[in-house]
């Protein structure tokens, strides 16, 4: 991959992830100060306070590097400030936890300014039914609306436990940066990699590491709303037509684990006539840890599986497999997924079959 790279470019990805944990590092001394602090409560599974700076610092260590490089910033004034726009209100739910609707007007209104400042829009669907591309024509900056809003949200939705959103996020952007190297996009290549670089250096504080069993810091809405609209843009520049690099529907494929946990999660809140948006602990990361996977163990399924869907959507595409099988499939999973969650008891017992918890290989260990 670093072949593609000048050699300033492949400096300044190894040193990335270092930038980025030693900031991150810096952010968590005044975080208390600045009420960035994630306290234990009931529906969470942390036990201790957590700094909530890790989104912050992940932007800042993108921003710096690209300009160290002589770049502007994902080459892209109007991204710059929808990143602003969701930053600012990301940190003010970070401090004091804002309604989903002030948050849903800042996502809205950051995917605003991506639409009517860029050309970045979602405007085929391709060919999903079988009787050709299906081209949105005027349903174009909807359609953008709706793909930022919903990829934000679901990196959002998917962020809980220690290391699992930003490993499932890195395993999507990896996949693309893939694709845009392939497809010679070096740049895109490098801002897509840098990404992946900057996330690793803050796994390196959140994953639970030999010798350290909790999370030193989080991303926050601040992370999850920035990492998902930079995912939504470069997914959108790279599967965002009938004529893109990859058909529409690879995209999706790419970010299914996110997307399909959000879509399954909200579809079955609204089966039990509650809100969408109603906190609980009904995600297949929660199901699996109350199966008794440890939290590293339900990382390494979940971040497995998103790497496995972009491989596996990428192979299908290459081999001809046709876009409205492609689609078929997907809504076949994500039936499966809702089932999974309206069933917890038959796939925990599934899930056990094939992978066994930690707990219970804890019992098999012992004298």
């Amino acid at each position: 991959m670093t072949e593609s790279f000048s050699s300033w470019q492949t400096m300044a990805l190894i040193l990335a992830p270092f930038f980025s944990a030693g900031l991150i590092r810096l952010l968590m001394v005044p975080a208390p100060a600045w009420g960035l602090i994630d306290h234990p409560g009931h529906r969470k599974v942390h036990q201790h306070a957590t700094p909530l700076v890790g989104g912050l610092g992940i932007l800042m260590t993108l921003l710096l590097v690209q300009l160290a490089c002589g770049y502007e910033p994902f080459e892209s004034s109007s991204l710059l400030v929808a990143l602003v726009v969701v930053t600012v209100i990301g940190v003010a739910d970070d401090a004091h936890e804002l309604s989903h609707r002030a948050k849903f007007v800042a996502q809205a209104i950051g995917a605003g300014v991506i639409v009517s400042g860029t050309s970045v829009w979602v405007t085929g669907l391709g060919d999903l039914i079988g009787v050709g591309d299906i081209e949105l024509g005027k349903w174009a900056i909807l359609v953008t609306l709706v793909a930022v809003i919903g990829v934000m949200n679901a990196i959002n939705m998917i962020d809980g436990l220690d290391g699992l959103a930003g490993s499932v996020s890195m395993m999507s952007v990896l996949v693309l940066a893939l694709l845009a190297l392939d497809g010679g996009q070096v740049h895109l290549g490098f801002e897509l990699v840098l990404l992946a670089t900057a996330i690793a250096g803050f796994l390196f504080l959140n994953l639970r590491l030999p010798g350290r069993a909790r999370a030193l810091v989080f991303m926050g809405d601040t992370g999850g709303m920035v990492i998902g609209m930079l995912i939504a843009w470069y997914s959108i520049k790279i599967g965002g037509s009938a004529n893109a690099q990859i058909k529409p529907i690879t995209a999706v494929w790419v970010l299914g684990i996110p997307l399909l946990d959000m879509g399954s999660v909200m579809l079955v809140r609204l089966m039990q006539h509650k809100s969408p948006f109603h906190a609980d602990q009904q995600h297949m990361h929660h199901l699996l840890l109350h199966a008794g996977y440890s939290v590293n163990q339900v990382v390494g399924i979940m971040s497995f599986l998103a790497l496995a869907f972009g491989i596996i959507a990428i192979g299908a595409e290459r081999s001809g497999v046709s876009q409205a099988t492609m689609f078929l499939s997907f809504i076949v999973v994500w039936a499966a997924y809702v089932l999974a969650l309206k069933n917890p008891p038959v796939m925990q017992a599934l899930a056990r079959r094939i992978i066994l918890p930690a707990s219970k290989r804890a019992d098999f260990s012992s004298p």
